[in-house]
Parts: C-alpha cells; sequence; structure tokens
C-alpha cells in the first residue's frame, strides 16, 4: 500500500529488480506508442476544422506533399502540448481531456446507431458485429464517464464546460459553411 511504484515492486518480488526494469521499460514503451496515437489522429481535428471552415490560426489547412501529413495541425498540436507540458498545467488538463474524451467515444457510439438507422447503405459504415460490437464499446465508455465524474466532480464538470462552450462556435462554423455554399 505505500509504494509508489506498483507494478515495478510487484514484479521486483518475484523476477528481481532486472525483471522490474524490464517492465518499466515496456511501460514508458508502450506510453510513448500512445501518445504517437493521441498525436497523430488528435491531429485529424484542428487540420479538418481548419480546412473546412478555417477557423483555427492553422492556415496551412492542406497536407504535406511527400508524406500527406497534416503538418500545420500537428505543429500545432505539438506546440500546444510543449506549451502545456512547460506551464505545469499538463496534469490537471490532461484530466480534462480524459474525462472528455470518454464522452466524445460514448457519443460516437450514439452517433454510428443513429448513422446505421439513417443510411443502412452507407459502405463507410462498419457493419461486422453491429450492433452487438458498438454497444459492447458504447457501455464501458458511459460507465468510465460516469466514473470520471463521480470521482473528480470539479474537474469532470469544468471539462464538461469546455466542451459545451465549443458547442456556439461550431454552429457559428456551420452556419458561415451554409453561406458560402449558397
Amino acid at each position: 500500500m505505500q509504494s509508489q511504484h506498483v507494478a515495478s515492486d510487484v514484479v521486483q518480488s518475484f523476477a528481481d529488480s532486472r525483471g522490474a526494469a524490464w517492465l518499466t521499460v515496456a511501460m514508458a514503451i508502450s506510453a510513448l506508442g500512445a501518445l504517437h496515437v493521441v498525436v497523430l489522429t488528435g491531429a485529424r481535428i484542428p487540420y479538418a476544422m481548419a480546412r473546412r471552415w478555417r477557423l483555427l490560426p492553422i492556415r496551412q489547412a492542406r497536407s504535406h506533399r511527400l508524406f500527406t501529413t497534416p503538418s500545420g495541425a500537428l505543429i500545432f498540436l505539438g506546440s500546444l502540448a510543449a506549451l502545456l507540458a512547460l506551464s505545469g498545467t499538463y496534469e490537471e488538463l490532461y484530466s480534462l481531456f480524459v474525462f472528455g474524451a470518454w464522452i466524445f467515444f460514448a457519443l460516437t457510439a450514439i452517433a454510428l446507431f443513429r448513422l446505421r438507422r439513417k443510411e443502412p447503405n452507407l459502405s463507410a459504415v462498419p457493419r461486422w458485429g453491429h450492433p452487438w460490437t458498438t454497444l459492447i464499446f458504447w457501455l464501458p465508455a458511459v460507465a468510465l464517464t460516469v466514473n470520471l465524474w463521480m470521482v473528480r466532480p470539479v474537474r469532470s464538470s469544468l471539462g464538461l464546460a469546455v466542451i459545451l462552450g465549443g458547442v456556439p462556435f461550431f454552429y457559428h462554423a456551420q452556419a458561415a459553411s451554409r453561406l458560402r455554399r449558397s
């Protein structure tokens, strides 16, 4: 109960300090892999917004010619992450991000249910296992969202406020997009 490094201490109890060191290396590699995925998938949001509505300070809303990556969005996200890490508020903001991410995961599953009902023949929508796989994904997403809210109600409420604060910008951008098309 007093341990600050629970996993390493457990492994050390049966595989000596060398096993604990290997576990630490494996956890670091796993964390870097997860960070890689978060940054690369996270860059899609500002890239898509900049390309469609031109709201963000990412004027380079096009892909890199050789690598076809959203370079402007990646630079924006990397700069924002560095700023947050250097400000000392990264852990606080990360907890807000985790809460917001699980809300979005739950809403994504609901959107998939709605889309499959509205457009049953759409080829881009996953068919295998639906609706059971979507439901199996949705249930833990809702459970984790509710659990995070119960454990950290203030941070979770702040995260929800940040998310809801973006709603007027979405509707403004959507209206501006409709005006441009007409």
